[in-house]
């Protein structure tokens, strides 16, 4: 099935969606299994789009402290419930938790100009930038790469180690895929995701936001 894109003026997510969702209905045709196929043209622009405003919106200059409640569950052993505070100055994140996550320990600095800059407050082999971007609910990558469908939203390929953004049906980041096999789920929100939800090998972390607002740059780290 061919899906003809609109003559003029950028489709809005529901249509967009829509389209690619008929494109994905016709490939299962006679199958059992929902799967993704490729999307090309202006839907898969507009999924690319969507990406890189949210990646904008997210790394621009700004200062923000930040306060999650959860838990953490290793592999082997127990769960850990507490707190992730985090301070975030538009390049650097300073965290510190009120019980150690995933064996990382009490806190941490991390940097977008340094990926091995210190443990990260998630399970799995993640890099800083990555934690970053699991903090932020995007990573800070250009989504060049091919994008798919399913009957759900799509899913923009970030490079060529594994990493891709979940998008729903109104284009909203709602997940990450990180080379080391971790997974990340998202409840969007304003300036930063509502809820989050890592899986590694490791162990699992599942964080909800309890506050959200400015840092001033008078004001130190507690």
């Amino acid at each position: 099935m061919r899906v003809r894109a609109p003559a003029s003026g950028r489709a809005p997510a529901s249509a967009v969606l829509a389209a690619a969702a008929l494109m994905v209905l016709a490939s299962c045709s006679g199958a059992g299994t929902p799967k993704t196929v490729p999307v090309h043209g202006e839907y898969a622009d507009a999924a690319r789009a969507a990406y890189e405003r949210a990646r904008a919106r997210a790394y621009a200059p700004r200062r923000f402290k930040t306060l999650f409640s959860g838990e953490v569950a290793q592999s082997v052993g127990g769960i850990a419930r507490g707190y992730l505070s985090a301070w975030w100055d538009g390049r650097r994140l300073v965290w510190k938790t009120s019980a150690p996550l995933a064996g990382a320990g009490g806190g941490g600095t991390l940097s977008l100009d340094a990926p091995r800059s210190g443990p990260v407050p998630f399970p799995g082999e993640l890099d800083g930038r990555d934690a970053i971007g699991v903090l932020l609910g995007v990573l800070d990558l250009a989504p060049t790469g091919p994008v798919s469908s399913s009957h759900d939203g799509f899913r923009d390929s970030l490079d060529e180690r594994g990493r891709a953004a979940l998008l729903d049906e109104r284009l909203r980041i709602v997940g990450l895929e990180l080379p080391d096999g971790t997974r990340v789920r998202y409840e969007p929100g304003d300036g930063i995701p509502r809820r989050i939800d890592a899986k590694s090998r490791d162990g699992s972390a599942h964080l909800e936001l309890s506050s959200f607002g400015d840092w001033p740059a008078s004001e130190p780290i507690p």
